[in-house]
């Protein structure tokens, strides 16, 4: 079975190694196998991402990586089954980059008019660092942070070092030796992509890493943007540093990275930072919903209050004995007793000795009435 070999040697991209340049030579390949040969400082993202769908579908692709490997380059290398590196090579990953035009004098209106600009972008270049970290993430095994922290430091590994980081599966010795640092054309093309210096010395070891601080291109523009525009600001404004302990706490981190200019949060933070305000809202509207219900019930029972001293207030007035009874059963055995008090009274009309007797009358204490013996006497 014939092994296809292609070699990518330039920029990737539109009118060079682009997307339909690869479907064109995947084509008819099936699951033979592709050896694609690398040595590109890199190019169009979109087309990178392409290539490498191609490569995991097509399932039998080994990528051959030497000189100088950088960006877009890298990106492709990580669709491929098996990913090999020339001993005497090097590679690069960086954070995602786009072209800003924007330069010359301005006034602090033109300033402010540029800073939301440029802050669309660099929220939207922070989206595309994220999603390609993952993918150095899914073929390392390293943490997102990691990955994160040498993209941001934009440094030249050796090949030792991108096999000990994960990117590399196998560091291969070359038929012949080629020193790379010494092409001053391609050391030359290197500065002028924007890309550090690389290591002017090459050994058989590896070289340690060196922590370099990088800001994109961006965040370049948009500090010196900001750092004049603090230059007019008036100076008895000052500047408050301090720690959000509870976004912290829900970011399960320590501290928050910060300048003066501000914090950055990464799509993973935002999202858990959502969530989190998503939930607050449900439990305030919760809280709500259970307030509004305990202020009806607190104003249906001061209704039945009122009502039940509207009802009591009448029988009060009668004597002072049932105003002074503080309960309603209370206030009850009052008017009993009140009525036992009171002797009854015929009924009007005629009695006959057949009629019924009104249940309740109390005849005896009747009877014994003075009066009414008096006239039993004369009787």
């Amino acid at each position: 079975m014939a092994t296809k070999t292609i070699v990518i040697d330039g920029t990737i991209g539109q009118y060079s190694f682009s997307k339909q340049f690869m479907r064109n030579e995947l084509s008819g390949q099936s699951k033979n196998p592709v050896l694609i040969k690398i040595s590109s400082l890199g190019g169009s993202v979109d087309d990178a991402l392409n290539i490498y769908d191609q490569f995991i579908e097509h399932g039998n692709v080994t990528a051959e990586l030497s000189a100088f490997v950088a960006s877009s380059a890298t990106l492709i290398s990580l669709g491929a089954k098996t990913v090999r590196m020339n001993e005497n090579s090097f590679y690069l990953i960086h954070k995602a980059m786009n072209w800003v035009d924007e330069w010359g004098s301005m006034n602090e209106d033109e300033i402010d008019a540029l800073i939301p600009k440029l802050e669309t972008q660099k929220q939207q270049l922070a989206k595309v660092t994220l999603q390609l970290a993952k993918m150095y993430v899914k073929k390392t095994g390293k943490t997102l942070d990691e990955i994160i922290s040498l993209m941001k430091q934009q440094i030249w590994l050796t090949a030792e070092e991108a096999k000990n980081w994960g990117f590399v599966d196998e560091v291969f010795v070359p038929e012949v030796a080629v020193n790379y640092l010494e092409n001053l054309q391609m050391v030359a093309i290197i500065n002028s992509s924007g890309y550090p210096d690389p290591p002017r010395q090459q050994s058989q070891q590896s070289q340690p890493v060196i922590q370099v601080d990088e800001e994109s291109i961006i965040d370049r523009i948009l500090n010196r943007i900001l750092n004049h525009k603090k230059n007019v600001t008036p100076k008895n404004k000052t500047e408050m540093k301090t720690q959000f302990l509870n976004v912290n706490q829900v970011l399960t981190v320590e501290s928050l990275e910060s300048t003066a200019e501000g914090v950055f949060l990464n799509e993973t933070q935002l999202e858990v930072l959502e969530n989190r305000l998503a939930l607050d809202q449900q439990i305030i509207a919760e809280r709500d919903t259970a307030n509004t219900a305990r202020d009806a019930a607190i104003a249906e029972r001061d209704t039945a209050n009122a009502n039940l001293m509207n009802a009591i207030d009448p029988f009060n007035a009668i004597d002072a004995s049932i105003a002074s009874a503080e309960t309603p059963e209370a206030k009850v055995l009052a008017i009993r007793a009140l009525l036992s008090k009171k002797p009854a009274t015929q009924p009007a009309g005629n009695m006959s000795k057949g009629d019924p007797v009104s249940d309740g009358v109390e005849w005896d204490v009747i009877n014994n009435l003075e009066h009414n013996k008096k006239v039993d006497q004369n009787s």
